[in-house]
């Protein structure tokens, strides 16, 4: 892997991880009122809170796995295999193009940036 190229992969995990850290703690910290507002029978769904906070935990996961990798591509620019698998590579590359594609589209269409101009009904 040459300098450059590992450079290259380090912006690409920098913005993978940013869009795996921001947009799910942003959507948790403004839907977690609304989520709490929700009842089925009268009682609340606390299983859907559970599975939403998992998810994020997830996402933090992933954002962690990211960071990690960001910082091998640095270390290990210049040898020729960096150690990172594969599945790394192509997950990152492949859900970075897939949202900020879908975030430009957003924008172009409706003039609002996506995700983060989402907000939750009124309670």
């Amino acid at each position: 892997m040459s300098s450059t190229k590992g450079y290259a992969w380090a912006f690409v995990f920098l913005l993978t991880s940013i869009i795996y850290s921001s947009i799910p703690t942003h959507l948790i910290f403004n839907y977690w009122a609304w989520l709490n507002t929700l009842r089925f029978d009268g009682a609340p769904v606390y299983t859907l809170l559970l599975f939403v906070l998992f998810l994020w935990i997830v996402a933090l996961l992933i954002t962690l796995i990211y960071i990690t990798a960001l910082i091998r591509a640095i270390i290990q620019r210049k040898n020729e295999a960096s150690g990172i698998p594969k599945g790394v590579y192509r997950f990152g590359m492949a859900s970075t193009v897939i949202i900020i594609g879908y975030m430009v589209v957003w924008f172009i269409l409706f003039g609002k940036i996506a995700f983060f101009s989402m907000l939750p009904p009124p309670i």
